[in-house]
Order: C-alpha cells, then sequence, then structure tokens
C-alpha cells in the first residue's frame, strides 16, 4: 500500500513490467497537466574515471534523436508546440528525465519518451555537436564561485571517492574521436539503462487503467538488464586527515566561512531527520541566537545549514556563515562561537516538545502533497522512489518517527573540532597552489584551533534557542463551497483602504493566498526613492527575521517586495497565520524605531545581496535589464552607490512619509469566511492607516516611450568573459490582443531559434526567445550567450534569424500553427482553473483597474481567434517595424 496524505482525490498504483521496469502512476482527476519522469539509477559517479562527463554528455544525446524518431528536434518540438516543458539532470548517483504536457497529448509524449531508453541514435555528428555545448557550459561556470569552492573541497577528499573528481566534462576529457566516444556511450547505456535500474513516474488525470495501458504499451521494449547494486564508496576524507584548514580566493566579492563535518549519510530508512533538526537549531535567527549575536558584532549577514556530497554512507554537513568584511577578521572567535552553540543544543536543545512540534510541521507538509501534480512533482517522486520502499514513496520526506534523542546525540558526537574541515573564502586570501577545472587559488592551512572567549561573554552567556513555534496551528476544516464567488468581491472601500475578497474551498488545502500592496502618495521613480523602500523592506526583514523564519518553517510562505508605488506581501497561510503575521508587521512597520545598529545590519545585507547579484550569469541579468532601463529601474552600481550615502535618519523620515499618505490594496482568497476575511482587513486598515486621510491616488507604473523603427543599446557591465546579447521588443500598448499575439509569437519563435542556432549552428549554450512584459506591456525577448562569438556577430545572428527573406521564422504550416495555438491555450486555461494561479491572475486584473476581471477570458479568446496568417502580417509589418532594444555586455 502506497501511503497517500490525507484527503488525495488521486489514486496510485505501482506495477513493475516484466522487462523490470519499476513504475508508479497517479491519477489526478483535477490535473490540468499531464507529467511523466523517468530516473536512472546511475549518474556521474558511475562513469568511467578517464572519462569525466559521459553520464552528461548521455543525458543531452538522448534528447536528439531516436531511430523511432530521428529528427533531432521532434521530442523538444513535440513537447514545446503543445505547451509543454522538459528537461535533464545528471547528479552524481542518478540521472533524471522529465517532462509535462497537456493530457490529451501524453500518449504521443510517452512514446517519444520511451524511445530514449529503448534505441537512441547516438549519431556521431550529434555528439560532435553536445561534445561542444557542454565543453560551452563548462566554460560558462569558470568563474561561479560554488563550484570553485566545490572544486577546492575535492582537492582534500579521498581520491578513490567519485566525488572527488571532475564530473561536468569539457571538450578535452571527451575528447576521443566520435566514433569512440560513441562506443563508450554505448557501453554504458547498455549497462546503466536498463530497466531493472530504471523508475518511472506517471500522473494525469486519465484513470489509472488508461495509464498503466500505455505505459505497458511503450515501455515494455526498454532491455531489462540486472539491477546495478551502488558500489561501496570509501569515506569521503582520507582517515587522520582532519582537522584541516583551507583559504581560498573567490573570483567575485564574497566573505565566507564554512565549517563542514564528514558525517554518516541519511539512510533510506531513517526516519528521524536528524540533520533538518539540527540545521533549524543552528540557524535560528530570533533574539539572543547565534545569527542575532554574531550580527549585533557587525560580522554576519546570514547563516544557514545544509548536506552536501550525500553519497552514502558517508555526506557533508555544511554550515555556511556569510561574513563581513570585519567578520573575515575573527573567523576563529566565529567558529569557536559555533561550537558554544552546539553545546548548548546538546544539553537544552534536544527535547520532546521540539520534536513533537516537528512532527505537526512535516505532517502539515504531508497534506500539502495532496495538492502538488506536474513536471516538478514527478520529478521529485522519481528521485524518491530510488532512496525510500514504494510504500514510502510519497510520504518519506514527510516521515519523523518517535522521538529518538541518541539519534541527534550521535550526529552531534561528528559536529566537533577534531572532524572540522574548515574553509576560509576571501579575497584578500593567500594562496600557493590552484585547483583544477575551476581554477582557484587556495593554500591548505592545516589545524584551525578554535578561539576561546571570541565573542564577548559567549562561555557564560547561552546562545537562545527557538523557542515553541507560533505559527504552529492546528488545520481547520475545509469550509463547505456554499459561498464560492467565480471572482473576488470587493470586501471593504474606504477610499484609502480597497480589499477583494474570493471564498475558496480547496480540496485538501485550508490555506489564504494574500496579496497586499501598501501604496505610496507618489510612484518611486528616482533612484533614492527606489533605494529607500528595498532598505525599509531589509530592515523590515532583519527586525522579524526569527518570526518569519518560524513562519516558513509553519508552511506560511511570505514575501516583500518593492513594487512601483510602494511595498508589496505575498502571503499564504491559514487565516490565523496570516493574522498573526499581519499584526506583527504592522506593528513593526508602524512602531518599532529604527536604530543604528539595525539600519546598519540591513544596509550590509542588502549591499551583499546587490553585490551577488552583478555577478550572477549575464543571461539572466540581460532578462533583468528592460524592467531597470525601459520601466525607470536601476541597474545594482547605482543602487549601491545611493546605499551607500543614505543615513538612518533618511529611512526614518521616508518610513513616516510613506506612512502619512499611504493607501492599501488587498485581495485574499481561500478557506476563509466572511468574518475571518473582515478580521484580516480589520487588522490591516487598524494597524497601517492610523488617522484621517485623503483616497490614495494609485497610478500605472511608467514605461519609457520610444519611438518605432528605432534602435537602443544598452551594455552591461558583466564580469564574465561570455558574450551575451538580447533584442528586447515591447509592445506599443496593453490589450488583450497584444498580449495574445506576443505569448503566440514567443511560443513559435523559441523552437525555431533554439533548434537554428543552438541546435544547427551551435552559437551559444543559452539560446532562447521568451514572452516577457514589462509591467502590464506585453514583451518578446531573444537572447544567445556564447563563449566565442562577439557581440556583433551574435547582434548579426539574431538579425538574420528574424529577418532573412528567404527562411522566415513563422513559415510553418497551418496544422502545425494549429498545435502551437491550442497548447498556448492549454496553459493559459491550466493555469486559470488552479487557485493559486487564478488569484495571481486576479492580482494582476486588480492592478492594471480591471475590477470586473474580464482579461483572462478576453486573453484567451484573443489566442483562440489568432490565425496564421493574420499573425504572419503582423509580424512583418509591426513586430518587425517596432523598436528594437539591445541588450549585451
Amino acid at each position: 500500500m502506497i501511503h497517500t496524505p490525507p484527503g488525495d482525490r488521486r489514486q496510485c498504483r505501482s506495477l513493475t513490467l516484466p522487462n523490470g521496469l519499476r513504475i508508479l502512476l497517479l491519477a489526478d482527476p483535477a490535473a490540468d497537466q499531464a507529467a511523466a519522469a523517468m530516473s536512472v539509477g546511475a549518474g556521474s559517479g558511475q562513469e568511467p574515471p578517464d572519462c569525466a562527463g559521459l553520464a552528461h554528455l548521455l543525458e543531452h544525446m538522448l534528447f536528439l534523436g531516436t531511430e523511432k524518431y530521428p529528427a533531432p528536434e521532434d521530442f523538444p518540438a513535440y513537447i514545446q508546440g503543445h505547451g509543454g516543458r522538459y528537461n535533464a539532470t545528471t547528479e552524481l548517483d542518478q540521472t533524471r528525465y522529465f517532462f509535462e504536457i497537456p493530457p490529451a497529448r501524453l500518449a504521443d509524449a510517452l512514446d517519444r519518451f520511451a524511445q530514449f531508453f529503448i534505441a537512441p541514435r547516438l549519431s556521431m555528428s550529434a555528439i560532435e555537436q553536445e561534445r561542444e555545448v557542454i565543453d560551452a557550459e563548462y566554460r560558462a561556470r569558470l568563474q561561479d564561485d560554488e563550484q570553485r569552492i566545490l572544486g577546492v573541497i575535492k582537492q582534500v577528499l579521498d581520491p578513490a571517492h567519485p566525488a572527488s573528481r571532475f564530473l561536468a566534462g569539457n571538450r578535452d576529457t571527451l575528447g576521443a574521436a566520435p566514433e569512440v566516444l560513441r562506443r563508450v556511450l554505448v557501453a554504458f547505456r547498455e549497462r546503466h539503462y536498463t530497466a531493472a535500474n530504471l523508475q518511472l513516474v506517471v500522473a494525469g488525470p486519465a484513470s489509472l487503467d488508461s495509464l498503466e495501458r500505455q505505459v505497458r504499451r511503450y515501455f515494455a521494449d526498454i532491455p531489462s538488464g540486472t539491477m546495478q547494486e551502488s558500489a561501496a564508496h570509501p569515506p569521503l576524507l582520507p582517515p587522520g586527515s582532519l582537522p584541516l584548514g583551507l583559504e581560498l580566493q573567490p573570483t567575485h566579492r564574497c566573505h565566507e566561512l564554512r565549517l563542514c563535518f564528514p558525517v554518516p549519510a541519511p539512510r533510506p530508512d531513517d526516519y528521524q531527520q536528524p540533520w533538518e533538526s539540527l540545521g533549524q537549531l543552528l540557524a535560528f535567527r530570533g533574539p539572543g541566537s547565534l545569527h542575532d549575536r554574531l550580527m549585533e558584532r557587525g560580522w554576519l549577514t546570514d547563516i544557514d545549514c545544509s548536506v552536501l556530497l550525500d553519497t552514502r554512507p558517508q555526506a557533508l554537513f555544511q554550515i555556511r556563515l556569510s561574513l563581513t568584511p570585519d567578520g573575515m577578521g575573527h573567523t576563529q572567535a566565529i567558529t569557536a562561537a559555533v561550537f558554544t552553540c552546539l553545546r548548548r543544543i546538546e544539553a537544552d536543545g534536544i527535547a520532546a516538545w521540539r520534536h513533537r512540534e516537528r512532527q505537526v510541521l512535516v505532517d502539515q507538509g504531508f497534506r500539502r502533497v495532496a495538492t502538488a501534480s506536474g513536471m516538478e512533482f514527478v520529478k521529485s517522486l522519481a528521485h524518491q522512489l530510488h532512496r525510500y520502499p514504494i510504500a514510502e514513496a510519497l510520504r518519506g520526506p514527510y516521515r519523523l518517527d518517535d522521538f529518538q534523542p541518541r539519534v541527534i546525540h550521535d550526529c552531534l558526537a561528528h559536529l566537533v573540532p577534531s572532524n572540522l574541515l574548515a574553509l576560509t573564502i576571501d579575497p584578500a586570501a593567500r594562496a600557493d597552489r590552484t585547483s583544477p577545472w575551476f581554477p582557484a587559488p587556495y593554500r591548505i592551512v592545516g589545524r584551525l584551533e578554535p578561539e576561546p572567549g571570541g565573542v564577548e561573554g559567549e562561555e557564560t552567556a547561552d546562545f537562545t534557542l527557538p523557542p515553541p513555534n507560533p505559527f504552529v496551528m492546528a488545520i481547520p476544516p475545509i469550509a463547505p463551497d456554499t459561498s464560492a464567488s467565480p471572482v473576488p468581491r470587493l470586501l471593504r472601500d474606504t477610499g484609502p483602504c480597497r480589499i477583494w475578497y474570493q471564498p475558496l474551498a480547496r480540496e485538501a488545502d485550508a490555506r489564504t493566498d494574500l496579496y497586499l500592496n501598501l501604496v505610496a502618495a507618489q510612484p518611486a521613480t528616482t533612484l533614492s526613492a527606489t533605494v529607500l523602500t528595498e532598505l525599509l523592506i531589509a530592515w523590515l526583514e532583519r527586525e522579524l527575521a526569527g518570526e518569519l523564519q518560524q513562519a516558513r518553517l509553519a508552511g506560511l510562505q511570505a514575501t516583500l517586495s518593492r513594487h512601483h508605488q510602494g511595498i508589496t506581501l505575498k502571503a499564504s497561510g491559514l487565516p490565523a497565520q496570516l493574522e498573526r503575521l499581519l499584526q506583527r508587521l504592522a506593528g513593526c512597520l508602524t512602531r518599532t524605531p529604527i536604530t543604528a545598529v539595525r539600519f546598519g545590519q540591513a544596509r550590509q545585507v542588502l549591499q551583499a545581496r546587490w553585490r551577488q547579484q552583478r555577478h550572477d550569469y549575464a543571461f539572466r541579468r540581460l532578462l533583468q535589464l528592460p524592467a531597470a532601463r525601459l520601466g525607470y529601474g536601476f541597474s545594482e552600481e547605482e543602487r549601491l552607490a545611493t546605499l551607500a550615502t543614505v543615513q538612518p535618519e533618511q529611512l526614518q523620515g521616508f518610513r513616516h512619509e510613506l506612512l502619512d499618505a499611504a493607501g492599501l490594496d488587498g485581495l485574499m482568497a481561500g478557506n476563509l469566511d466572511r468574518p475571518q476575511a473582515q478580521q484580516l482587513a480589520a487588522v490591516l486598515e487598524e494597524r497601517l492607516l492610523i488617522g484621517d486621510r485623503l483616497p490614495a491616488r494609485r497610478q500605472p507604473p511608467a514605461v519609457m516611450p520610444l519611438q518605432a523603427g528605432q534602435a537602443y543599446h544598452y551594455r552591461l557591465e558583466a564580469s564574465h568573459p561570455d558574450s551575451a546579447v538580447a533584442l528586447y521588443l515591447p509592445a506599443p500598448d496593453a490589450s488583450p490582443l497584444q498580449e495574445a499575439r506576443y505569448r503566440l509569437l514567443s511560443t513559435l519563435l523559441h523552437d525555431a531559434f533554439f533548434h537554428r542556432l543552438r541546435v544547427e549552428q551551435q552559437l551559444g549554450y543559452v539560446v532562447l526567445a521568451r514572452y516577457l512584459p514589462l509591467h502590464d506591456r506585453p514583451g518578446l525577448i531573444l537572447l544567445v550567450q556564447s563563449p566565442s562569438l562577439s557581440v556583433t556577430e551574435l547582434q548579426r545572428q539574431i538579425r538574420h534569424f528574424l529577418t532573412a527573406p528567404d527562411r522566415s521564422p513563422l513559415g510553418l504550416d497551418p496544422e502545425r500553427f494549429a498545435h502551437y495555438r491550442e497548447g498556448l491555450l492549454q496553459t493559459l486555461g491550466a493555469q486559470q482553473r488552479q487557485p493559486a494561479h487564478r488569484v495571481e491572475l486576479y492580482w494582476s486584473c486588480l492592478a492594471a483597474g480591471d475590477t470586473r476581471f474580464q482579461q483572462p477570458r478576453q486573453l484567451r479568446q484573443a489566442v483562440a481567434d489568432l490565425t496564421l496568417a493574420e499573425l504572419q502580417r503582423f509580424y512583418r509589418t509591426q513586430l518587425l517595424c517596432s523598436p528594437w532594444v539591445w541588450l549585451h555586455t
């Protein structure tokens, strides 16, 4: 029997085909998409040591044609052309392939998917092509500090352990002749890609019997083979090599201390979750905590804990401390403080009441699995099938058995100075050698002895551990859907305050979604107002760090962000949780003084965040550039320069100005009745809108005017040597018809753009065309990132793709056009049927002034009415004549 969450509407079935393929099926009548995932019980750790990247190369190759469907673009075009998505990932001991698609297309998609594992072509031309792509991906990550840090750690691991090897692959490690490489690929596939070594998950709205017929039909011909037993790995680090210290220089401005400990890896039958428990205790952010005390000293900006290199029987437990430049001078004192906190946990942190509280939280998390669906869900299930028995496939990550304090005490016995691998990551670090693969200057410094008494009073004044979580609440019964409304209704309108409300009875989900705008008197179009708004949010998050953390642990999702005229809160949780959160946020915003210490801490966190954003991949930064340059936003450099000049009294004055004239716009939808909604609205208005005020003047976001037919150029300052170019084509206005055109065009253009520039010409490893609105204005972006071509050449190739008369990207037949249009309609329909997506759409309607919530219906109708001839005419006469906004490194 498969353990499913309470109230789960789905039916589950497990089966094993005669060839040995193990399958989990989920029939979900309410699902809007069908999805499938195949997990292979082999990855980079199983490849020959002299052929690094082989597993990664094979992952790429399976998408590039099979004997039954030989065209390299067949699978991507089928999935994306019908409104679906797909991807794959190669890990140390596992490789996963996954997709989602409208249910009516599942059978044909499964047919194509199954051929990956039955008869892939593995053509030599494609091998040569993908070898270059893998090399380009590798070169793109050469300056990725996370890869460089892991590369340095690998230098001190046991060389016999596969985790010590270079795994990504590049042109050198895959440098054999194509015919030789193909033989090695075939041998690897024949050994590991057998039915006995695969796990398949398929989910969709069809019945279990229907799903079973499909998988039996399409997957029966996978070669059977024998299950590959996982090889016993040696310890991660050679015996006697610890304690050990490493210092390394990052590429970018980064200050970190990482305390790593080899520990027993979590076992499949271990349902105590000790490392999660210890991580939560160590990373607590409330008053008096390790986090709080180190921040008060001006040494720390963040702390988190995680398990790395989970390769049974051992893993690395990592305590990651993001430090300030001043903190880098006190790493020994900080290390001592961590060990003091660990002793505090051992003395008083292992308590039955904490375990019971965590049981409540994981049980509630398991209940939420009842509403999970789609590609990410089946992807995670395929992974879990390799770790848990089939009966625990859904429940495994959420199962927490009875309290066994000995288990946590045993884990703490490994978190001691004698078992420490300490990494100091500092631009000023001294180095005497350079790591291979992802070159990083580093040195081995030997023992790192903790400095006793490094934090004033630490030996006598205990660190505070988490108190009982005030956000842990019983899930109320799901209210019957007697008052459900097809669209939100106006609950309160006092001029300054406008709150909309929609009761929604969600099966097995008692959460309510809340969207709230604190509307300033004027839009934040200046650099100063932009920075002050972001700084006020960072200050709020710092003041409430402990409570926001406990809210997240209790399942309440909450984010604060800047919008063009104030601050937005998006939250999802139980009504009682939301009420407590709103009371604390409102009380802090209106009554808590902004001290110089808290101001400085908030500024440090914001500076670290913006500096990190400057070093993100160029293509990701280019996707954000239209909003920064055309939507009256500002670059990281501009914001950082202004942030450095802001004083506490300026932030205090900005807060008073905001609150004195603010309005409130809100939408709440979910499992709450009208009295509960009125109570939440009253909390908002009474706590935030104090005193008489005029109605807030809501203004639409400003967009820079552009001239049709003109070219505009904006350069992105980037440290990465790759060239990256994007062409942004904004719509001249906002309407359902314009949105329909740009959405459908983005889907049509992406497949042709990707195939021509990535597959045929191999011009770059990131090639995409995407719908990218600017506020409410539709837009389309085409982007290429390349390690070898210049910006000028990439611009020429994009221009040629769009304008070449002999090969129009819209030169497709009406039948294929109809498939793309139907796929977009399926996607829009699925979004509008899912409660969370629907509420987000309604919030967008309110932001655009559509209080009748007509835009989703009008958009679907506009898409349905589009014809190929009309879209081709729009492309020639309007899109190509629109402003061309070039964004590039």
